[in-house]
């Protein structure tokens, strides 16, 4: 269980990056969007809403073919566990 506060964890990063508050929340809301963003291309793209093409562009050639083989296991998995076939 994680048991630091995010000041206590802010805190250690400026000291360790010898940056300033500012600079490392800046950071940190950018990696933060770039995760949600992700996730919501992966989300979106699996709905079927947006093309493979920008999926691809997005996640990167590499990502998109692995969440495309974990989405192909899964659907084979619940026709198996379905139908027994």
């Amino acid at each position: 269980m994680d048991e630091q506060t995010m000041t206590e964890k802010l805190s250690f990063v400026i000291t360790r990056r010898h940056q300033d508050e500012a600079t490392l929340l800046a950071l940190a809301v950018r990696a933060g969007i770039d995760v949600l963003y992700r996730e919501t291309i992966t989300e979106a793209y699996l709905m079927g809403e947006v093309p493979r093409e920008e999926a691809a562009q997005a996640l990167g050639q590499a990502q998109l073919e692995d969440l495309e083989y974990q989405r192909d296991c899964l659907r084979r998995d619940v026709e198996w566990g379905m139908h027994g076939v």
